[in-house]
């Protein structure tokens, strides 16, 4: 039976970002090979008036990146290696589009996954990253 095109991924506990107070509540939903996500940054990880910390940036196609490995992999993975080519501003307090998929699955340990960020159709910001698998922690279920 085919999973529906369009449906929230849930992912288990990323260090808390997802359900703390002060978390970053990300929601993911898988359409076809790719993970997408409407999300706001809130003005308190602003750098620049306006404007989204880098860091938080990086973050966000942290977390985008490891779900779309994890869907691929199964849900232990972990970051080796993000690159972020910023192009315009990333505003606060906007809903943007972010989406990842998985560009290479070659190598026998790692991922590459391509995510972007736009608002209003324009490319804000670029990521590619390598996403291992890992096995599963002990006392995880």
């Amino acid at each position: 039976m085919a999973e529906p095109e369009d449906h929230e991924l849930i992912l288990p506990e990323s260090g808390g970002w997802s359900t703390r107070a002060d978390g970053l509540r990300m929601r993911f939903w898988r359409r076809g090979d790719r993970i997408v996500s409407e999300h706001t940054i809130p003005d308190a990880y602003h750098g620049p008036p306006g404007m989204a910390h880098g860091g938080i940036v990086a973050t966000l196609f942290d977390e985008i990146s490891c779900a779309a490995a994890a869907w691929v992999f199964g849900w232990f993975v972990f970051t080796g290696e993000l690159t972020v080519r910023y192009q315009h501003p990333v505003p606060v307090e906007t809903p943007l589009q972010w989406e990842a998929h998985v560009t290479s699955s070659a190598h026998p340990r790692y991922l590459v996954v391509d995510a972007t960020v736009q608002y209003a159709g324009k490319e804000l910001a670029r990521s590619t990253s390598k996403i291992f698998r890992q096995g599963l922690p002990t006392g995880a279920l």
